[in-house]
Parts: structure tokens; C-alpha cells; sequence
């Protein structure tokens, strides 16, 4: 309950769309991390253009040799595909989302799948 009170997002989004989670930003900002809501429908890249502005954070994605911000599962670690809508990674039974619950934002290299050790991410904010 906590995390939706003080969640940041686009007020203009009706509370029935609204999809919170508990964002760890990268490693070497500012914050650790913060409470966001994004709306149910917005594909990944959306949620990924969407947090790195509020939380102010440079977003090269556009670049193609630029390190690139990514939203990734927070128990496997593993960068979730930007085409994907929140809705389908919410229902995905294999290893799905929760609302409510931890995702991790972070600078990777184009080859990579992921984040290794997400346990250090993940700790009290």
C-alpha cells in the first residue's frame, strides 16, 4: 500500500490502468530507487522512455553503439523485450511480474541479456 501512495507516474492515467512497481535504478545513481506507476497497456520501451525521465536518466537507446537502458525481471535478471506490453508480462505464468512488485532499470551493453546478481539491486530503498 505504501508503494502506491507515494508512487510517481501520469496522473491522467484512470487507476485501473495503473501498474505499480518499485524501479532500482542503476548502479552508480543518485537514488537507489524509486516508486513508479506505469499504465498496463505501454510496451516496455514505453515504460523504459517513461522512467528514465522521471527518475532523470539518460536514455541513449536511440544510439546504436550507446549502452542501452533496460527493464529487467528482477528474480532471473534477464532484459525484457521492449516490444512487450505490461499486460502480457503480468500473465506470463512461467515468470511473470507483479504488481506491486521490483523491477530493475539499467545501462547494458548491446549483447547482453541481462543483469548478473540481482540480490544487489534489490535491498531496502
Amino acid at each position: 500500500m505504501k508503494l502506491k501512495l507515494c508512487a510517481t507516474g501520469d496522473k491522467s492515467l484512470p487507476q485501473s490502468e495503473r501498474i505499480h512497481f518499485q524501479v532500482f535504478l542503476p548502479k552508480g545513481t543518485k537514488d537507489r530507487c524509486l516508486p513508479m506507476y506505469f499504465c498496463s497497456k505501454w510496451s516496455v520501451g514505453k515504460v523504459v522512455d517513461f522512467a528514465s525521465s522521471l527518475a532523470s536518466l539518460k536514455n541513449n537507446n536511440n544510439i546504436l553503439t550507446a549502452k542501452k537502458l533496460r527493464l529487467c525481471h528482477p528474480l532471473s535478471g534477464e532484459a525484457l523485450k521492449m516490444e512487450l506490453s505490461l499486460e502480457s508480462l503480468l500473465s506470463n505464468t512461467e515468470s511473470p511480474l507483479y504488481n506491486g512488485g521490483d523491477v530493475i532499470l539499467e545501462y547494458l551493453d548491446n549483447d547482453s541479456i541481462g543483469v548478473k546478481y540481482t540480490s544487489a539491486y534489490l535491498t531496502e530503498c
